[in-house]
């Protein structure tokens, strides 16, 4: 390849992940959605559990209107990712499809809560949103901001400290939402309340082994123990730190991670 790969053996080729993602990326953003498909499928044969090779599947999925495929996606994603938008939204879509309009409904206000400001989600909450005739039926409805909302919108701005007091109440009001506690980890990580932080990350380390950013907190802020647990989880679903980058918008970085791929699965990076 002309990428700065070397030769693992005489039929396979060392790459690098970043490298296989930004591939996947680039045929999203040029509107082939099948080559995309076909490029991520090279990266779950090597790592069956990648958080950001799921996110663009996801994508996939949406653009080719294939709702069961993007729900499966989109329920494996939650578990890492509880407050992922996109994934929600899958969820909504095929419930939709099914003409499960109350479910599709509910799920599209947790979608909406995600991320109150993507069309996409209010269209779909406003489309699957019981009113009468005399209540407007055919227009578009305001939808109002509730508190989870706002935690959502202080988080995409950087107010730590707004959105983990809000996270607080939130908590109180509702303890089994993970998403909740996902966001309020997030807010302390980031505030550098260190060892609340730590807690809350080896109580949902324990009790949700699936979440990425328990994690990603555990590694960063745990001892020598910490880290070797946290070892395969991140290595399995985020080894370079992308996810947590990109998608959850917190500054992260981890170094670059190899990919060995034979000579024909390295031709589809090379072919257009």
């Amino acid at each position: 390849m002309n990428n700065g790969t070397s030769t693992a053996d005489a039929d396979t080729i060392v790459t690098s992940l970043t490298t296989w993602s930004a591939a996947v990326e680039a045929a999203l953003q040029l509107d082939e959605p099948l080559r995309a498909a076909t490029l991520a499928q090279v990266i779950l044969r090597r790592l069956p559990r990648h958080l950001p090779t799921y996110q663009r599947l996801l994508r996939a999925a949406w653009h080719l209107k294939r709702w069961a495929e993007g729900e499966e996606w989109g329920r494996r994603l939650l578990r890492a990712d509880p407050a992922n938008a996109l994934a929600w939204r899958a969820l909504a879509r095929a419930a939709e499809q099914r003409g499960q309009r109350a479910l599709a409904h509910a799920t599209w206000q947790r979608a909406f809560e995600a991320d109150p400001y993507e069309p996409e989600i209010r269209g779909g909450l406003d489309r699957t949103l019981l009113r009468t005739a005399d209540a407007g039926a055919g227009n578009p409805a305001v939808q109002p901001l509730n508190l989870a909302c706002l935690a959502r919108i202080y988080v995409r701005g950087y107010r730590w400290g707004r959105a983990g007091a809000i996270y607080r109440q939130l908590i109180q009001a509702a303890p089994q939402r993970i998403d909740f506690q996902v966001g309020l980890l997030a807010a302390l990580w980031q505030q550098r309340l260190r060892a609340e932080a730590y807690e809350l990350a080896r109580y949902l380390t324990q009790h949700h082994p699936h979440l990425i950013i328990a994690w990603s907190v555990l590694d960063d802020l745990g001892d020598v123990n910490d880290k070797a647990l946290a070892r395969d989880p991140i290595a399995t679903m985020d080894p370079d730190g992308e996810f947590v980058r990109t998608w959850l918008a917190l500054p992260f970085t981890r170094g670059q991670v190899e990919l060995v791929v034979s000579e024909r699965e390295a031709a589809l990076v090379e072919t257009r």
